[in-house]
């Protein structure tokens, strides 16, 4: 933070060493989430100028050897305006929640990115299928949705998990503002080319990074309900008269 001395000596801090220390703090906590995103949107409008060859490319088809490119690629891709903007919205409300609770969006979102991914290869459609006639089953996957799920999932479980003031307070929001629709995206009767195992193997995914990422968390709260059951043993046993 910026600062100067008073006459006395005392150091005091500037509005503007203020300003400057919040915007720091903004853009490193923002940075790492606003990145992927930022390689979406150019991925997104290399593909109206080259053609859908990209998406196919590049997608995840499941259970097919050419389609574990997907498991790097598919939250790149997106199909039209429409899907790439609804994600960003989410990605950045959902992210940011993250990056503000954990100070680990990175290593989260990798995570979450690459075991969702796997999942998706290993049960993706079109093992069930109940697109309306003529629309046929999803067979190439894309979009950052499967990513978007394993936030709210981690947001979630990380909330219930770690049993922090903040987890907390997001994880209901997300429950509140995402949780319905989330539940009927997971559910396998939605309209053609909704990539609903996608969702589901995200929120898998979501869930299960929250475990790994809680630990320390889980541990100092046994070790603080260890510790009060413990001081409790050592008081002399009561006596009743």
């Amino acid at each position: 933070m910026s600062t100067h001395f008073q006459p006395g000596g005392e150091p005091r801090d500037t509005w503007s060493g203020i300003g400057q220390d919040l915007k720091s703090t903004f853009f490193r906590t923002m940075g790492p989430v606003v990145l992927p995103l930022a390689a979406m949107w150019v991925l997104y409008f290399i593909s109206i100028f080259v053609g859908n060859w990209l998406n196919r490319s590049l997608a995840l088809q499941a259970r097919e050897l050419d389609g574990l490119i997907g498991i790097l690629f598919m939250p790149l891709l997106h199909g039209g305006f429409g899907h790439i903007l609804g994600n960003t919205m989410s990605w950045l409300v959902l992210g940011g929640m993250i990056a503000l609770l954990t100070r680990r969006f990175t290593r989260i979102m990798v995570a979450i990115w690459l075991l969702s991914g796997a999942i998706l290869w290993i049960i993706g459609t079109p093992w069930v299928c109940h697109a309306p006639e003529g629309l046929g089953c999803v067979g190439l996957h894309i979009g950052a949705s499967a990513v978007v799920y394993g936030f709210a999932g981690f947001l979630v479980t990380y909330g219930f998990l770690a049993r922090r003031v903040l987890a907390i307070l997001f994880a209901l929001f997300v429950l509140f503002f995402y949780g319905l629709s989330m539940i009927g995206g997971m559910m396998p009767f939605n309209s053609g080319g909704v990539s609903w195992t996608g969702h589901l193997s995200g929120a898998i995914a979501g869930v299960v990074v929250a475990f790994f990422f809680t630990k320390e968390a889980r541990a100092e709260r046994l070790a603080r309900a260890s510790s009060r059951r413990n001081d409790g043993g050592d008081l002399p046993p009561l006596s009743y008269r």
